[in-house]
């Protein structure tokens, strides 16, 4: 049994305490699927470790709520700042039930393999090779959001791993580098980094059966919809938007539904004992996106419930790593005419479009959605890649944006 910490009040500023808390809380879901696709236990007990700090994050953000509400109108203008903390607490857990799948030697069905490369957002491990022009840079000249919509979310150099690297952080030959983001920069960086394609593992089962197709499409479409109803939530909060919100609860009926399917197709398909284990890791995989998504849904209905956002959560929303933003698309933006899959935003910013606001309607977009001037393009992504969205919808900061600042 692992040794807690022991939890003394520390003057510490609740914005800090959730902006942690949601940094880390989305960081662990990429490590600990990272963990369980390439069945790695360094991963794994790294998700384990941030979990502990993340449950500690949330007790000492309880305890700076409870001092700074005064009053009756202190405390429920702090509901929703402790029911965020909540939800991101249930995200870390999340993670770490995905991680404990590979600690305890489960393993998951080769077939996640397949679905994982269908996903919006790519996960991808690869060695840095001697010859590879990635040897002796250091991630902030790399620049490698920007370049090509990547983010490195760990390094591990030897028995060592190093989680959520910073800008100074210098590639060495032999790295193994975890690392997110769009499919065609994710493949880029594979490149460069020195990996054969030739020699990239390919499998061999017998996905060409239907049922095989079945469950990795709905695998894909859990985890995709649980990190959309994340991303939507965050923003309701940000817009203290109904529609949004509402988007959120519809989303959570749909993935309850999904996820049983899933579970009766996965259970129907195991009929060999052998395979039994496998496929109780990609169950609990399903498992860990229904709670991703209930975490959402709660983070949604506290606009539901009309509570205001509290101001610091606002402001922790959107300095965390991952951020969520909205820019006017201008007339001279060479985004307009274009669809969202000919626009390719996320290669070209770090950034996945979430919900588009064409005047009062809030419409989510689909890959064939056209994006006209005039359009707010609501988006979550690396911090990073914020500017250079901005800089893509228009040259300047629109006098339109700066009154959806004070909405």
């Amino acid at each position: 049994m692992a040794r807690l910490e022991k939890i003394k009040y520390k003057p510490v500023p609740v914005r800090d305490l959730l902006i942690e808390m949601k940094n880390l809380s989305g960081l662990m879901i990429d490590l600990a699927y990272s963990a369980a696709l390439f069945n790695s236990q360094l991963c794994a007990e790294g998700v384990i470790e941030l979990e502990e700090r993340v449950d500690t994050l949330a007790h000492l953000l309880d305890m700076s709520a409870m001092l700074a509400a005064r009053n009756a109108k202190d405390a429920e203008s702090l509901v929703g700042v402790t029911v965020v903390a909540t939800a991101a607490d249930k995200i870390s857990d999340a993670a770490r039930d995905i991680a404990i799948i590979v600690l305890r030697g489960i393993g998951i069905h080769p077939i996640a393999i397949e679905a994982f490369k269908k996903m919006e957002e790519r996960l991808t491990r690869v060695e840095i090779k001697p010859q590879s022009l990635l040897v002796g840079k250091r991630l902030g000249e790399l620049d490698l959001v920007a370049r090509m919509g990547v983010d490195i979310i760990a390094i591990r150099r030897g028995k060592e791993l190093i989680v959520n690297p910073k800008e100074d952080e210098m590639l060495k030959k032999g790295d193994t580098i975890c690392a997110r983001g769009a499919p065609r920069g994710v493949e880029e960086f594979e490149k460069i980094a020195g990996r054969d394609q030739a020699s990239v593992r390919e499998l061999k089962t017998m996905t060409g059966e239907e049922s095989f197709k079945k469950i990795i499409d709905m695998l894909v479409e859990l985890k995709d919809t649980s990190e959309l109803m994340i991303d939507l939530a965050y923003s309701s909060i940000l817009f203290n938007s109904n529609e949004l919100a509402q988007e959120v609860q519809m989303l959570e009926e749909h993935m309850d539904n999904l996820h049983t399917e899933f579970e009766l197709l996965v259970l129907t398909r195991c009929i060999q004992p052998e395979e039994s284990k496998n496929f109780l890791g990609l169950i609990r995989l399903g498992v860990a996106t229904e709670k991703i998504a209930d975490a959402a849904a709660q983070i949604a209905d506290v606009v539901l419930r009309g509570l205001e956002p509290h101001a610091v959560l606002k402001l922790a929303i959107k300095e965390a790593e991952d951020t969520v933003t909205y820019v006017y698309v201008s007339k001279e933006s060479p985004l307009v005419g274009k669809s969202l899959q000919e626009a390719n935003i996320p290669e070209e910013t770090g950034m996945w479009v979430l919900a588009l606001k064409r005047g009062d309607k809030w419409i989510r977009p689909k890959p064939g959605t056209v994006i006209q001037a005039g359009d707010f393009l609501i988006a979550s992504g690396y911090t990073e890649g914020e500017e250079y969205l901005r800089k893509l919808a228009s040259n300047k900061r629109h006098k339109h944006e700066e009154s959806m600042d004070k909405s």
